[in-house]
């Protein structure tokens, strides 16, 4: 199994690569907080979307393809998962607003590392770009293995992207309130 401890081991050496480098180039202090808290937060997504790989044995694989499916129709799976009398409200909870929250900080921060992408359509199209490459990848890691380790979701899509709307919004009320001071 690839775990996603794997991964941040691996994310240290860069962290630090990236830090030196803007220490380096004397970017301010700020900056340097704020991307590190967003280099941070992208290593917990990746780890939490993409993370763990099942890499090992055969045995494990029967279980994955009895009950994972792909949704590539909008809405079932929200619908499916709300309507679910036999799921506790919590993992409902977990599994549809979990989704949303996940990508509510990323555009909230996008903003203060890169000051040009402050508007709408870029959010929007970033948005889309990261959680379709999100999903894409776990198809892609699927269809190598051979069988659905993840489930490739529109749904999570769509909720990834409300997400963003919801961090663009918050971002926005957040700016506003730094310029009244």
């Amino acid at each position: 199994m690839l775990d996603y401890e794997f991964f941040y081991i691996v994310s240290i050496p860069i962290y630090i690569f990236l830090i030196t480098f803007l220490i380096l180039r004397k970017v301010d202090k700020r900056r340097i907080i704020i991307g590190s808290i967003f280099f941070f937060y992208i290593i917990a997504v990746i780890a939490a979307t993409i993370f763990p790989i099942p890499i090992q044995g055969l045995q494990e694989i029967w279980l994955y393809m009895w009950w994972n499916s792909n949704n590539f129709m909008p809405f079932v799976s929200i619908f499916d998962i709300l309507n679910n009398n036999n799921l506790d409200i919590f993992i409902k909870i977990k599994q549809v607003i979990g989704n949303i929250v996940l990508f509510i900080p990323m555009w909230f921060l996008i903003p203060f590392i890169w000051k040009s992408k402050n508007d709408f359509k870029k959010a929007m199209l970033l948005g889309f770009i990261a959680t379709c490459s999100i999903e894409g990848l776990q198809f892609m890691i699927s269809a190598l293995l051979g069988f659905n380790y993840k489930i490739t979701d529109i749904d999570d899509v769509i909720l990834n992207m409300l997400g963003f709307i919801i961090g663009f919004v918050l971002h926005k009320i957040f700016q506003k309130s730094l310029i009244r001071k």
